[in-house]
Order: C-alpha cells, then structure tokens, then sequence
C-alpha cells in the first residue's frame, strides 16, 4: 500500500505547526494582572526609535506548568482612545492577528464579551472561544479560553493588552500564555513572531501609512 498521500498529509501539519503556535498565543483574565515589566534605558530607546520588543515573562493566569508564551511591546503615535478603540473593536480582529478569518460576537454583558475565531492555516481551518474582560477607566482587556466550548488546539490560553500615555505616544503592552495540543520543538520561537506581527498590525491600523517604520 503506498504511503504517498498519508506522508504530504503529515507533512503538510508539520509546516503548518509554528503558524498554529503564533494563534494560539496571539489571541486571548478576569485574574488581577501582575506588576508591570521593569524598563531598561535600552528598552526606552528602542522603543524610541520605533522599534517592537519581546521580552520573555508569561502572565500569570494559567493552571499548572508547561506554558509557552512572552510580552510585547511597542510605542504607538497615537492617542489612547483610538488604540483602545480599536482593541475592543472585536469584529475587526480579523486582520489584526495573523491569519484570523473571523471574529464575531456571539455574547456580552458587563465588561464581558465573548468572540468566536476562525482561523486558517493552510487547508486547515480550526475555530476557538474567547472570553474578553474590557476595563475602559484603565484601558486594560484581559482574556482568556472559553473552556466550556469547543476550542480546536487549545488547552488553555490567557493574556492582556494595556494601553498607556508614555514619553509623546501611547505604550502598548501585548502579554500572552497558551497551551497547545501540539508538541513543543514544533512550536518553538512562534509565540514570539506572532506577537510582534501582531503589534505591527495594531501600530499599522492606529498610526495608518505614514506612522514611523519600526
């Protein structure tokens, strides 16, 4: 029996594995968030100069060990209002994080608000349910997995966005953790590429094609 078509199937996954680590991050506390990241004199430059960080720490909120993930930064030239604005606008986050093709609302009430995702990955579609927790007075959104739903990939992923005046623009903190059904040397450095496409995406949106190059 020829193992030809099985073989492309399971390679076909394969490549595909990284892009699927960079959703699972990418997308998704009604837990207190924990301190701010402490910023260095080269963090500030950088940040600066346009450029879009990655530092390491994973935001508390998952159960158990294992987690995979980081914090992002970036200095947006734009007013607050308009980057939270568009972080809340949960309809346009198809665009905004990388290969998501869908995102609708199917519940709010309070600071809560549940979205569906579709996202695609090749000739592979999977579909996800995210709980967002919106503090306007702090221009702070939590999130976190559905995990009464159906959730394709997902054990569990949890996150924030934060969204500050800083130095003449507005500092936007991206942090996220997940856990995927997938193994870790598939995943490895993905989270890490998401989120800066991510953040590129969101500085691309609010700042519009004449914002500074990163």
């Amino acid at each position: 029996m020829s193992l030809g078509p099985r073989w492309a199937r399971r390679r076909r996954r394969t490549r595909c594995a990284p892009a699927l680590l960079a959703l699972v991050l990418l997308l998704s506390l009604p837990h207190p968030v924990t301190a701010d990241l402490t910023l260095s004199s080269t963090d500030a430059r950088l940040l600066r100069q346009g450029r879009i960080l990655f530092k390491s720490e994973i935001p508390a909120g998952g159960p158990g060990g294992g987690a995979m993930g980081g914090t992002a930064l970036a200095l947006l030239q734009a007013d607050t209002d308009t980057v939270w604005r568009t972080l809340v606008d949960f309809p346009g986050h198809a665009g905004l994080f990388p290969r998501v093709k869908e995102s609708a609302v199917l519940e709010r009430g309070g600071e809560r608000t549940l979205v569906r995702y579709r996202v695609a990955v090749g000739p592979f579609a999977f579909r996800f349910h995210v709980n967002n927790y919106a503090d306007a007075a702090a221009h702070l959104l939590r999130w976190e997995l559905d995990r009464d739903r159906d959730n394709d990939l997902f054990h569990d992923q949890w996150g924030y966005w934060k969204v500050e005046p800083w130095d003449r623009g507005v500092l936007v903190t991206y942090a996220m953790g997940g856990r995927t059904t997938l193994p870790a040397f598939l995943t490895r450095g993905a989270g890490e590429q998401g989120a800066v496409q991510t953040l590129r995406a969101l500085k691309d949106r609010v700042e519009g094609p004449g914002g500074a190059a990163d």
